[in-house]
C-alpha cells in the first residue's frame, strides 16, 4: 500500500519530479482548498515531444490537444488494419504546451516551483542542502530506473520537414512494420500533422539497447523504401525508453505516480491517459482524507491480458507484425480506443480471442496461468 505521511499540521503537499505526472498533480491538486504545494522539478533540461491517447467526452478531462485524428491503422508489406472513431479519436498533446496549461491552471493557488533535484536515503526526502522534506503528502514522480533484463519500449522520434506532399495527413500510422525486423520487433510510429511534416518514430521491443544511429537509419532506410525521399530537414528530435512490465513496488514512503507508479500499459506503453487516471485517484484519496492511497489503475485480468500477449511477442518475434495486424482486425474503431484505455467488453474481447493466431498464445495462457 501507499501511504500517507502526516508530518505537519497544515495540509501540506511536496511533489518531487517535472514531469507529465509530476505537472499533472500539481495541476489537480491545485484545486483543493487549504494545500500548499511545493513542486520539486529538478534541474534537467527536457526536450519537447508528444504524448499520445485516445479521447472520450464522456471522461470528463480537459486537455490542450495539440492534434487528433479520426483515422488510424497497423500496417506491414502485405496487409493492414484500419480504424475510424469520431466518438474516440487519436489525439496528442505536446509537452511544452501540457506544462503551461499545468502552470496555468494551477496560477491561482499557492504552488512553489522549485529547481532542485531531490534524493532518498532511509526513507527519508532531502532538498539539495541536505534539508529534509516534511509533509502532509509526498508525491514521488521522478523517473525511475530499471534493470537492463526488463523488457521495453524504446523509440527515437524525428519531427521532419519533406520538400514535397507525401504524407496522408487524416491518417495516423501507430505501427507500420514495413522496416527492418532482423534486430527484433522493430515498427514506425507516424504522426502526420501535414502531408510535408510528420514525427516518424522508429521503435522496438527488445531488452537490448540500441543507439541513436540504429534509429536514424532506419529512419533514413523507411523514408527512402516507402516516400522515395531521401532529402528532408529534421527540425526536433525525442528520445524515450517505457517498461513493457509493471516495475516491482520499491517501498517508498512517498505516493509513486506516473511510470514510477506503473501508470504505463504493460503491453503497449501508453502512459499519459493513465497518469490522469492515477491523479484523479490521488485527488479523490485526498479530499476523502484517506490514510491509504491505491493508485493501481490496471485491473488483474488488464495484467494478465497484457502479460500473455507480451510473453508470446518475446516467445514468437517474427510474429509480430501478423499478431498485432490480426489485434487490430478485431475491433473496430471506438472497440480498439476503449480496450487501449482499459474499457474492455467481453464482445471485443472475444473477438480478439477467435481471430489472434491460437497455438502460441494458448501455449503462452497456460504458460502464465500456472
Amino acid at each position: 500500500d501507499l501511504f500517507r505521511l502526516d508530518m505537519t499540521i497544515n495540509k501540506t503537499i511536496s511533489v518531487f519530479g517535472g514531469g507529465c505526472a509530476g505537472y499533472s498533480l500539481i495541476k489537480e491538486l491545485s484545486k483543493i482548498d487549504g494545500v500548499d504545494i511545493n513542486f520539486y522539478l529538478g534541474t534537467n533540461d527536457i526536450k519537447d515531444n508528444y504524448w499520445g491517447f485516445w479521447k472520450n467526452i464522456n471522461d470528463g478531462f480537459d486537455f490542450p490537444i495539440h492534434a487528433k485524428w479520426n483515422k488510424w491503422k497497423i500496417s506491414d508489406w502485405n496487409d493492414e488494419a484500419d480504424f475510424e472513431s469520431f466518438d474516440n479519436p487519436y489525439c496528442i498533446v505536446k509537452r511544452s504546451e501540457w506544462y503551461d496549461f499545468c502552470k496555468n491552471e494551477a496560477s491561482f493557488k499557492p504552488v512553489k516551483f522549485i529547481a532542485e533535484n531531490i534524493e532518498e536515503k532511509n526513507g527519508i526526502y532531502y532538498k539539495d542542502n541536505r534539508e529534509a522534506i516534511r509533509s502532509d503528502y509526498m508525491f514521488d514522480c521522478r523517473t525511475k530506473s530499471f534493470e537492463s533484463k526488463v523488457y521495453k519500449q524504446q523509440f527515437k522520434g524525428f519531427l521532419i520537414q519533406a520538400n514535397e506532399d507525401i504524407f496522408d495527413s487524416s491518417t495516423v500510422n501507430l505501427m507500420d512494420f514495413r522496416c527492418n525486423q532482423e534486430s527484433g520487433i522493430q515498427f514506425i510510429y507516424l504522426l502526420p500533422f501535414s502531408s510535408r511534416l510528420a514525427l516518424i518514430e522508429p521503435t522496438t521491443y527488445s531488452y537490448d539497447t540500441q543507439n541513436d544511429d540504429f534509429y536514424l537509419n532506419t529512419l533514413n532506410e523507411y523514408m527512402l523504401e516507402i516516400y522515395n525521399v531521401n532529402n528532408f530537414k529534421i527540425l526536433n528530435e525525442e528520445k524515450g525508453t517505457i517498461p513493457l512490465a509493471l516495475l516491482p513496488d520499491d517501498n517508498s514512503p512517498a505516493i509513486q505516480v506516473g511510470v514510477r507508479g506503473n501508470a504505463n500499459r504493460p503491453a503497449s506503453g501508453y502512459t499519459f491517459y493513465f497518469i490522469q487516471l492515477q491523479v484523479k485517484k490521488a485527488f479523490d484519496c485526498i479530499i476523502k482524507s484517506k490514510d491509504k492511497f491505491n493508485l493501481n489503475i490496471h485491473s488483474l485480468l488488464i495484467q494478465f491480458l497484457d502479460k500473455v500477449f507480451l510473453d508470446v511477442l518475446k516467445s514468437n518475434p517474427k510474429l509480430a507484425p501478423k499478431i498485432f495486424i490480426s489485434f487490430g482486425k478485431s475491433f473496430t474503431g471506438n472497440e480498439l480506443a476503449n480496450f487501449m484505455t482499459n474499457k474492455i467488453k467481453i464482445k471485443s474481447l472475444l473477438g480478439m480471442i477467435i481471430n489472434l493466431p491460437k497455438v502460441p498464445f494458448i501455449k503462452s495462457f497456460f504458460r502464465n496461468l500456472f
